[in-house]
């Protein structure tokens, strides 16, 4: 121990930059990291948050809660199966929001259906859910909050008050604002020059399980029960997400890249030390000491400089 110590005294040049390299390499690392896990939370923090315990989509879809148009009649029949507690219909919409006069806009994702439990998020951060028409929740994001508690916004016309606010709520690494699936259909019905909200259908069923019943059987009693349907955990709907998933490999390559060169430039610094001081190894084995007694400075050097 002792002989390591000196050592890391007599060149504390060389040391004092080994761990300068591998402390910004470790820095990188989590910079990498903390930018992956916003992005993902940007991506599905929507549903990774949503109260719902199974997310109902249209067969044809193939998950992507954007292509995803079920009939009207869907959410009673998807209430009537065994185990299913709530089922709310979801919609979900791109759109510009307006935060001011003049043209200060904002792309936002409305997700319709905050007025039932199973269809809103799980938890708020400030304020309350949505309980009249023209009522909104603003997503809580660290990486894009243009709302707050209080503001009006308005959308296609039609102004929305936000009283509340979810964290990591986003959906589509947009603000994303949750109102009633009456709101939301009304805005549809707008863009789309209907003359009300009454024939837009619903993009998704959130459904919320009753106390004891597996999500995964009762999704499978869904696509069981109900024609035209593809029923899944809302764990796998996040997996199923249009982007989530290269997003999520792409920075695990990253993370693991920066892991190896960390360990290559580690193991070469103290190869080459070792090689430099060779004559001073082989006299202290020819004096008495062991491998161990050899090998063991240079262990503890290398705890000390990753550590």
């Amino acid at each position: 121990m002792l002989i390591a110590l000196s050592e890391i005294r007599r060149s504390a040049g060389r040391f004092v930059l080994l761990t300068a390299a591998v402390a910004l390499l470790v820095l990188l690392s989590l910079f990498f990291q903390t930018v992956g896990n916003g992005l993902s939370a940007g991506l599905t923090g929507a549903y990774e948050r949503t109260s719902a315990d199974v997310l109902v989509y249209d067969q044809r879809a193939r998950l992507n809660p954007f292509a995803s148009v079920l009939g009207p009649d869907v959410p009673a029949a998807v209430g009537r199966v065994d185990g299913v507690q709530e089922a709310a219909p979801v919609g979900i919409v791109p759109i510009t929001a307006n935060r001011g006069t003049g043209r200060n806009e904002v792309d936002v994702t409305v997700w319709g259906g905050a007025d039932r439990a199973a269809g809103r998020p799980s938890e708020l951060s400030a304020g309350r859910y949505p309980e009249s028409p023209g009522e909104a929740v603003n997503s809580d994001a660290t990486f894009d909050r243009p709302f707050n508690v209080g503001d009006t916004v308005t959308l296609e016309g039609r102004p929305m008050r936000i009283v509340g606010e979810a964290p990591d709520a986003s959906l589509n690494i947009t603000p994303t604002l949750y109102v009633s699936f009456a709101d939301y259909a009304a805005l549809v019905a707008s863009r789309r020059g209907l003359p009300d909200g009454s024939a837009v259908p619903p993009g998704l069923v959130a459904v919320t399980v009753a106390d004891g019943r597996d999500p995964a059987q009762v999704a499978t009693a869904i696509n069981d029960s109900v024609d035209g349907v593809e029923a899944v955990t809302t764990g796998k709907a996040v997996d199923s997400l249009p982007g989530a998933g290269q997003v999520n490999r792409s920075f695990a390559i990253l993370n693991v890249l920066l892991f190896a060169v960390v360990t290559v430039v580690t193991a070469v610094f103290f190869l080459i030390l070792t090689v430099q001081k060779r004559r001073a190894l082989v006299l202290m084995r020819a004096v008495g000491a062991s491998r161990w007694d050899v090998v063991k400075p240079v262990l503890l050097q290398v705890v000390v400089v990753v550590g």
